[in-house]
């Protein structure tokens, strides 16, 4: 169940990351994101590829459509992960690459689409759990 860790992982930096970037002024996010995001990065993306093989894995074996879902899921996670969310992240990190302006529309765009991968992702958990129920 590693689509449920990711999950709560991602709902975690939803509620508790994402409102405390908002309030920063856009220098001091760009600061904290560069000294922190590493950390961060280096819990996710382990996670986030492992939970993505696992899943693949399992809908290779599974017998019906509800076993295959939560493969989406993570597979649509990932791809919203290395298309918008990953690009966004190196350049909040690259020094002077972004003006004050520029980051706070990133940051909207980046926070858009990581909900769309909490969703995502909690979608693919809640239908992983009433698969295995059956």
């Amino acid at each position: 169940m590693l689509l449920g860790l990711l999950s709560g992982a991602m709902l975690v930096i939803r509620v508790v990351l994402v409102p405390f970037w908002r309030g920063l002024p856009p220098e001091e996010f760009r600061a904290w994101f560069a000294a922190h995001a590493p950390r961060i990065a280096s819990l996710m993306i382990p996670l986030g590829g492992a939970t993505t093989l696992i899943a693949v894995g399992a809908a290779m074996r599974a017998d019906g459509v509800d076993e295959r879902l939560p493969v989406v899921a993570a597979v649509g996670v990932a791809a919203v992960t290395l298309a918008v969310n990953e690009p966004a992240n190196r350049r909040f990190m690259q020094k002077d690459a972004l003006t004050d302006q520029e980051t706070q529309d990133l940051l909207a765009r980046w926070i858009r689409w990581h909900n769309v991968r909490v969703l995502l992702g909690l979608f693919g958990f809640v239908v992983a759990i009433r698969a295995a129920r059956r």
